[in-house]
């Protein structure tokens, strides 16, 4: 794979940012606990036709992130056990694409679609909800995107649907990244559900494949603590990524 990436751009992501400087003497985790309180909707970005051809990729889908970059979602053409990742890279004038990062693998998921939350006071920064699955969502990688991406844990959660198919209500489990909400409280990214209740395959606790109520359910990132799972109010920690 990476012999196939043209001028990739390997730099510090923002957990490894903690002591560095940056132009205005701040680093980029204090810019971030500066901001105020806010709750975060997703960015709205527009979904574009294919705008590059690759020999080796197959692409899913394309997000123009409206800064001169793009962010894809792709695979190998030749299936691999690797299966598809985020690609976020810009177009140069021979039509060619330059990849400046590149995410970890979704593995045996058929889909790493994903949704986009800006940082406060941080227009480059991003946390990514990369929802996957095959017919039905398996739950959201939590990724953090600036100069490359960062793998930040799982989310073990769906949007319920209760479907009629041939006479028969059938609980389908949709993507829950667009009902997601991001909220940065100091250095805590905390994320809550719009939707009335949500479907949780691990409660960390020994329960699996439970229908709860929104309000008892959300998710908290911080670079200290990591991905952490709060059922009302009890705090447990999301195993890290390897």
């Amino acid at each position: 794979m990476r012999g196939q990436i043209v001028g990739f751009v390997g730099t510090l992501s923002l957990l490894g940012m903690l002591t560095t400087g940056c132009g205005n003497g701040t680093t980029k985790t204090e810019r971030i606990a500066k901001a105020h309180d806010s709750t975060i909707s997703p960015m709205a970005f527009v979904m574009v036709e294919d705008n590059i051809k690759h020999d080796t990729l197959l692409i899913q889908t394309t997000f123009d992130l409206g800064d001169g970059t793009y962010v894809m979602v792709a695979g190998h053409v030749q299936e691999t056990f690797e299966g598809i990742r985020l690609y976020r890279y810009r177009l140069l004038p021979d039509s060619a694409a330059e990849v400046l990062a590149y995410s970890t693998p979704a593995y045996d998921s058929w889909t790493m679609l994903p949704t986009f939350f800006r940082l406060p006071n941080a227009s480059a920064v991003h946390m990514v909800l990369a929802n996957f699955g095959e017919r039905e969502s398996w739950g959201q990688k939590l990724l953090l995107m600036d100069d490359e991406f960062t793998d930040l844990g799982f989310l073990d959660i769906a949007l319920p649907e209760r479907l009629l198919e041939n006479d028969t209500l059938r609980l389908k489990r949709s993507g829950i990244g667009p009902f997601a909400r991001m909220a940065q409280h100091g250095d805590t990214s905390v994320f809550t559900f719009s939707c009335d209740s949500v479907f949780l395959y691990d409660d960390l606790s020994g329960h699996m494949d439970q229908v709860l109520p929104t309000q008892s359910v959300r998710y908290t990132f911080h670079r200290d603590t990591g991905l952490e799972l709060w059922l009302n109010g009890q705090r447990r920690a999301v195993r890290k990524p390897v």
